[in-house]
This record gives structure tokens, sequence and C-alpha cells, in this order.
């Protein structure tokens, strides 16, 4: 399990203490009865893979959240509130992205651009552990696989 590692450094000035990586719900700071889950992720654009981009890690940006978020370009997804997400929020959760259902399909914003399904030539799957899922429903589980695909029809596709 990755887990916050407590680093102790101690010399004549005295003791420094660092944390890295995540706390954990019975980690370093006691016991809670919050979530503790994690898995893989994979998100692409038209081929091109994002989820490992520094601006979406959670140690690159103010506003991260907890309970849906990525660490350090490793392609994984965690969970670590006190009540479960579906993939859909946690899509939203992670910095510069949103999601939304607009007439029945989904609607993907990264980083600013739209990425609506609603749209001819624009595809979005939500697949988990090899299956489509509707990710306003679904709540992954430890150890999950999550892809999100984006796919538009391009200049060079015509």
């Amino acid at each position: 399990m990755r887990r916050r590692t407590v680093l102790l450094r101690v010399g004549v000035t005295g003791g420094m203490l660092s944390l890295s990586g995540c706390l954990s719900n019975n980690g370093l700071f006691g016991s809670s009865e919050g979530i503790d889950r994690r898995g893989e992720i994979t998100i692409t654009v038209n081929g091109e893979s994002v989820e490992t981009k520094p601006q979406f890690q959670s140690e690159n940006v103010d506003n991260e959240s907890i309970d849906f978020h990525l660490h350090d370009s490793d392609g994984r997804w965690y969970m670590e509130g006190e009540e479960p997400v579906t993939v859909a929020e946690g899509i939203s959760l992670l910095p510069s992205f949103e999601y939304e259902t607009v007439s029945g399909s989904p609607v993907v914003t990264i980083e600013g651009t739209e990425y609506d399904a609603n749209e001819s030539g624009t595809e979005i799957s939500f697949v988990l552990d090899g299956e489509e899922i509707d990710p306003t429903e679904h709540e992954p589980a430890d150890g999950e696989q999550i892809v999100l695909e984006i796919s538009t029809e391009t200049a060079d596709d015509t």
C-alpha cells in the first residue's frame, strides 16, 4: 500500500518531519472510518495519455481533493475521503477536469477544452476492467482499472 512516508531527520538543530505520498485513513493522524481505495487509471484524448501530466497531480495544484486524486505520474487513482464517489464525480474532482451529462450523453472538459459526446465525431467511453460502464452509477472498488477514452474527428480525418 502507498502511505505517506514519514521521514525524521535528527541533527544538531533538532528534528525535521517530512511527509510524502497519501495519508491513509488509519495513518499518521489516527484512525477514521473513511475509505482507502486505489487502482489504475488511463485517460486518453485522441490517443494521447494525459493522466500522468504534472498539472493533474495533487502535488502540483492548490485545489486537490482527497476524495479522488492522482499522484506523482504513476497512472493510479486514489480515493480516500469519507464517502465513496462515482467515476463521474471522481473525474470532476481532478484538477482542471469537469464531467456532466447533457441530453443523456457525457460531456468532459479538460483544461477548458470541452468534449461533448452529443457532437458529431466525438466519442467518450468509460471502461472499467474491460467493460463499458455508466460513470454516474459506478463507484470504483479497490484495484479496479478505469479507462476514459475521448476521441474527436480532426482535420486529418477528412
